[in-house]
């Protein structure tokens, strides 16, 4: 009779962990599509130079490592107006817009690391596919720093890897 109860005990309780990680699972999913579509707003208000419209959906400063390559002991972090009115043309050029409409993606949660406290989240979009330049070629990825303030996402920086 015991045994009865404490087996019901289990399952009621492993109902619920696998009801709870269902759940969790699904806000993953509803949040990853929620970033890559504002990435995707992103990356067409860019290609259409329409960067009054970027302002509001911009963090004040933006890390941008690509925007120093030629000097690198520079700060990474630009202001918003700076990188759309000095960086965003020379780094969003026709070859990468056309790699980022490939759509190939990642999203990552990314919180939890104190040293990144300007982004939440990255979404990575795949730029070079590994062996596309030869074999061995490890490939390239375009990251979008995302900051949520308020339920809503910010651009908080780009980069890339490697």
């Amino acid at each position: 009779m015991k045994l009865t109860k404490y087996l019901s005990i289990l399952f009621v309780l492993g109902l619920q962990l696998i009801c709870y990680g269902q759940k969790s699972e699904d806000n993953q999913k509803l949040l990853q599509a929620k970033a890559e579509a504002f990435t995707q707003q992103i990356i067409n208000l860019i290609t259409e130079k329409n960067y009054k419209a970027l302002e509001p959906l911009t963090t004040q400063k933006v890390y941008c490592n690509l925007c120093f390559e030629a000097e690198p002991e520079k700060k990474a972090f630009v202001n918003k107006n700076i990188f759309y009115s000095k960086h965003a043309n020379a780094i969003f050029n026709k070859e990468l817009l056309e790699r980022l409409k490939r759509n190939e993606t990642k999203f990552s949660p990314d919180g939890s690391d104190p040293g990144f406290g300007d982004r939440d989240y990255i979404v990575l979009y795949t730029i070079n596919r590994p062996n596309e330049f030869g074999d061995g070629h490890e490939g390239a990825q375009f990251v979008f720093w995302l900051k949520e303030k308020n339920g809503t996402f910010k651009l908080s920086g780009v980069e890339t890897i490697p």
